[in-house]
């Protein structure tokens, strides 16, 4: 098994295991063991309960940092942490930073009944042992639920929780993160990932129920086999609705909510969604209003999504006056990107996906542009086994973008909109019937490249090379001839408008872009 050099570190609460479930991983990765605690014994030759007795928890804590930051210095290791060890906002960040770290969890009944026995505990002697473990994992939660990967050890031994944590780790290595804070979480590069689904939830969830969304599309081809899967760890209640961006308003909406409503869902219940960008959409936005928030899963079966809603955590519906009107910034606990579903796409949808990966390549990146110019036929011919590498670069992006502005309020996350202004208008004025999102953006595009022009003074040669990428992807350029009043009513809608102007995406050449601020005047004079 090869594995990245860096080093394994198991927290959690007394009583969940650590020392024995690290004992067991070390002996399956052949790595040296370390536990912190008994580490600390053999160098102050002192028990734990005896410093705590003697010098108090807060020297006990300046130890454990001295001895972990001696320990953060070797090569790789599977190191047991005390139960506290995490619970400092900079001691969490060191750790991540140093290797993978993974949360074991029980309930507090356990726990109370593991450590019954153990009177080497210091903060446990007290008269009511389960009353401190629930009040101390209550004080603990802000930073332990900071840890994303997360392993129950219920009903289980040390030896099988062992063994999950071998197997998923080599996944979790590969796992692209998009980093924001206690909002973090992981994307998921797999082939066939329902071989491997229930393992990846089973490490985020622990509850009982799960909640399947999707649209009847993808129900029709994937449903039963996910839904069984799925009901293999869960009590799942899937929900199938029509499948279409003219689906995605308040409406549809209700439905969601009575169906969740009738599902018992509750705080701890995962949303997982499954389909495309409608899906993922209104899946998200649902999480975030049903009950103030509850997690959720995003499972992108197209390129689209795949490439760009999936990731950064825009949820919202439309309204007839405009898109995206209603929704909220609501993060996933994971995303799931498998490039075999991309098999049973139509050639109009995988076509519709390449808009926003020529985006991508507009905005940031001339190499990825080249990269599509050479291998366009390639990749719509065989996307499920050609595009993971093209699908990453997209995602790279996107978390990158989401990091510095997550909430697009430093004109960073802004540039990803190139083409959406004019497209999503498009997509308005003809009732979302007409052309798919992507070919109404990559109409957008064509239209902002030419606008860069005159504003911004980009060569007619990228502007060519630029329509060439679409025509060679197999999308419109030329926006439909709507009167410039009527576009202009339309842009008056846009999320981004600011009195008269709204934040336009130029280029000033393949890979560099800039958002400025635009009179819809002035606009409507390039229609």
């Amino acid at each position: 098994m090869a594995i990245a050099s860096q080093k394994i570190f198991l927290a959690g609460f007394m009583g969940t295991g650590k020392s024995e479930v690290g004992r067991h991983l070390a002996q399956l990765l052949k790595w040296p063991f370390v536990d912190l605690d008994q580490k600390i014994t053999q160098q102050t030759g002192k028990s734990i309960s005896a410093i705590f007795a003697r010098h108090g928890e807060a020297a006990f804590r300046k130890l454990e940092r001295q001895t972990l930051s001696t320990l953060l210095q070797g090569g790789q290791a599977v190191v047991a942490l005390g139960g506290g060890a995490v619970c400092s906002q900079s001691q969490l960040q060191r750790l991540k930073k140093a290797g993978t770290l993974i949360l074991l969890q029980a309930s507090p009944e356990t726990l109370q009944r593991r450590l019954r026995s153990d009177r080497s505990r210091p903060l446990l002697q007290k008269p009511d042992p389960l009353s401190e473990i629930v009040t101390l994992l209550k004080k603990r939660a802000p930073y332990y639920d900071a840890i994303h990967w997360r392993v129950s050890t219920e009903g289980r031994t040390p030896k099988q929780v062992a063994q999950q944590i071998a197997k998923f780790y080599p996944i979790e290595q590969q796992a692209l993160k998009v980093s924001l804070g206690d909002r973090s979480y992981p994307i998921y590069f797999q082939q066939d990932v329902i071989k491997s689904l229930n393992g990846l939830l089973r490490n985020k969830f622990t509850g009982e129920r799960l909640f399947l969304l999707t649209n009847s599309v993808v129900d029709r081809l994937y449903g039963k086999q996910w839904l069984r899967e799925l009901k293999r760890e869960f009590k799942v209640e899937k929900l199938a609705i029509p499948d279409g961006e003219r689906h995605k308003n308040l409406n549809t909406m209700a439905k969601i909510y009575r169906a969740m409503t009738q599902a018992q869902v509750d705080r701890t219940t995962p949303l997982l969604a499954l389909g495309g960008g409608v899906i993922g959409d209104m899946g998200g936005y649902a999480a975030a209003t049903f009950l103030r928030g509850i997690p959720y899963i995003q499972v992108p079966t197209t390129l689209l999504a795949q490439v760009d809603s999936s990731i950064g955590g825009k949820t919202g519906v439309d309204l007839p006056e405009g898109k995206n009107l209603v929704g909220a910034f609501y993060q996933p606990s994971m995303v799931l990107v498998d490039t075999r579903l991309l098999q049973t796409l139509s050639p109009r949808q995988m076509r519709c996906g390449m808009a926003e990966v020529i985006k991508y390549g507009a905005i940031f990146d001339s190499k990825l542009t080249g990269l599509l110019e050479k291998q366009m036929k390639d990749f719509l011919k065989n996307p499920g086994s050609t595009m993971e590498g093209v699908i990453r670069t997209c995602c790279e992006w996107k978390a990158w973008v989401v990091k510095l502005d997550e909430r697009e309020t430093r004109g960073i996350r802004a540039k990803l909109n190139f083409g959406h202004s004019l497209g999503h208008a498009i997509e308005t004025l003809t009732d979302y019937r007409r052309y798919t999102h992507g070919e109404a953006i990559a109409m957008g595009m064509s239209f902002a490249a030419r606008a860069s022009m005159a504003k911004q003074g980009l060569a007619q040669q990228a502007v060519a090379r630029l329509e060439a990428l679409l025509k060679a992807a197999g999308l419109p350029q030329k926006w439909p001839n709507f009167s410039p009043a009527r576009y202009g009513k339309v842009l008056l809608q846009d999320k981004k408008r600011v009195s008269g102007s709204i934040k336009f995406v130029y280029l000033n050449k393949i890979g560099d872009s800039v958002v400025l601020p635009t009179p819809i005047k002035e606009i409507q004079s390039w229609l």
